[in-house]
């Protein structure tokens, strides 16, 4: 009777550790396919950063050309200038609205300030890529097309009285400017140039 009491003491213990591993065994799938479900989100999100990422860091107009278009030597009225682009490694297109241009201008200005001879006076002129046109186009056309396409080129000439005739850059003599070209939730890039005085239209500005 007692060995019996025994071998069933045996074997309580032994059901007891079996429920007890199978009860960590869950416990530890349960964990692990948390883990792997944490993990797999982290991965999801990494990915999907990335792919915006690399849409925005591709999205940049590589500039060719830059010129001098037009000076208008009595104001900004018919200041114009002149850029031949593409996007070469754009992954999607682009419209052409979301890519703006701003321009700040440090003129020498001679009569604000008599007593000190010159004052550096900063101006500012703004608009968007809307009158880009492909090359067959005049650069000037707002309903010439839409979007931008990968490698394909394209030219816009640039109106500084803009905004609706209220941009205050002013093309002269002598200047130094910076020209920014921001794509909408892209990249930025600038093209910081200088006017000679003896500048006409054609000049190349990135010379």
């Amino acid at each position: 009777m007692e060995g019996d009491f025994k071998r069933d003491s045996c074997a309580e213990f032994a059901l007891s550790a079996m429920i007890s591993m199978i009860m960590i065994l869950l416990f530890s799938a349960l964990v692990a396919g948390m883990a792997l479900m944490i993990i797999e989100q982290a991965f999801m999100e990494s990915r999907s950063q990335s792919v915006e990422q690399s849409e925005t860091l591709n999205s940049i107009p590589y500039v060719v050309v830059f010129e001098l278009e037009e000076l208008d030597t009595t104001g900004n009225t018919n200041d114009r200038l002149y850029i031949m682009f593409k996007l070469p490694y754009a992954s999607n297109t682009i419209l052409d609205t979301n890519i703006k241009w701003a321009m700040m201008c440090d003129i020498n200005d001679y009569s604000a300030a008599p007593q000190t001879n010159s004052q550096h006076t900063l101006e500012y002129s703004s608009g968007d890529f809307d009158a880009a046109t492909e090359l067959t186009g005049n650069a000037a056309d707002d309903a010439a097309i839409d979007e931008f396409v990968q490698g394909t080129y394209y030219h816009i000439i640039i109106q500084l009285s803009e905004p609706d005739g209220a941009g205050d850059c002013d093309l002269v003599g002598d200047m130094s400017a910076t020209l920014v070209i921001i794509v909408e939730n892209g990249r930025t890039t600038e093209l910081e140039f200088y006017v000679p005085t003896d500048a006409t239209a054609g000049y190349d500005l990135m010379s």
